[in-house]
């Protein structure tokens, strides 16, 4: 019994989608939509729903792609058929896409054929959005810091600590002033301390100034020698988040793993909930999760006390 494909228009958008999908995964090479490239064996142009093409050193590569729109799962028919595609193109990879997925014995065929079959994946669309929850690894580094200071002048007096700040230092001669806290937090925010868990130390001694009162009460500047240790210590968490704005491509040789070739950050869960499991080595989660994996940082930097004093929140792919 043939199967029923659904109205061309639906077709022909889940066609774009897939060659707006392989464009963003692929931003190397050359993509195109509805393509003919010829056929070697029956000596005429064959039509491919979407093409690759690219150059890597002296060599030529064509990965081609055909889309099924299906209402049942693809069979091994449709599978034998596009490998015969793939050999008259001379295609170096073959993609098989169908909205209704594949039969058993369809992923056994393409898989011992090295042929790789997907079906598409669209948040935002009614038609094609899948139930599918992406690993997320949420890791928070606490570093707890304790400094201490050392000053030359040029005249005798007093050192000068704000009431509500604290020590007062400037990296510009004067003409801007900073924390010790604000200080450090740069510096770690930007990726200039080591964030490994542990004790650190670290002394700056080139460029910086710090205010004093001289005897006669006037404000003056002298060189500061800054130096402070801190320690790092880190709790991290796995949890899953549905992303509200995704696409992509679900795997079914690889045990229906999700590739994704665009998500949405700025949805990615800032609180935690009860399904959350704390883990141990956030490095041993990395290696052993298969696909997509969304690393949530959180850095709160603590003061001598333990008070966090300034947060900051990143999301990394």
């Amino acid at each position: 019994m043939a199967k029923k494909k659904r109205p061309s228009a639906q077709w022909a958008k889940y066609e774009e989608l897939a060659h707006k999908i392989v464009e963003e995964l692929m931003p190397h090479a050359v993509v195109t939509l509805d393509d003919h490239p010829y056929g070697h064996e029956t000596e005429s142009p064959r039509q491919i729903d979407v093409s690759a093409k690219w150059t890597d050193g002296e060599s030529d590569y064509l990965l081609i792609v055909q889309v099924k729109d299906l209402s049942t799962p693809a069979d091994i028919n449709t599978v034998g058929t596009f490998r015969s595609v793939i050999q008259d193109v001379g295609a170096h990879r073959g993609v098989l896409i169908c909205s209704a997925g594949f039969t058993k014995k369809a992923r056994t065929y393409a898989r011992n054929l090295g042929i790789r079959l997907y079906q598409l994946h669209d948040a935002s669309s009614r038609d094609w959005a899948l139930e599918l929850t992406v690993p997320i690894l949420w890791v928070t580094l606490n570093p707890q810091f304790h400094f201490s200071a050392r000053f030359t002048t040029s005249a005798a007096g007093n050192l000068y600590v704000d009431p509500s700040k604290g020590l007062l230092f400037s990296e510009d001669s004067g003409h801007t002033r900073t924390t010790t806290v604000d200080y450090f937090a740069r510096l770690w925010n930007s990726g200039g301390l080591d964030r490994t868990p542990g004790r650190h130390g670290k002394r700056d001694r080139n460029g910086l100034d710090i205010p004093y009162l001289d005897n006669a009460g006037k404000e003056v500047w002298g060189k500061l020698d800054f130096e402070y240790t801190y320690k790092v210590s880190r709790q991290s968490w796995l949890g899953q988040y549905r992303p509200s704005d995704c696409r992509g491509l679900l795997d079914f040789i690889e045990s229906d793993l999700f590739i994704p070739s665009y998500i949405n950050l700025s949805d990615i869960p800032t609180v935690r909930d009860e399904t959350w499991v704390e883990v141990r080595d956030p490095s041993e989660v990395a290696l052993n999760t298969v696909g997509v994996l969304i690393t949530t940082e959180q850095y709160g930097v603590a003061d001598d006390s333990g008070r966090i004093v300034l947060q900051k929140f990143e999301r990394v792919e």
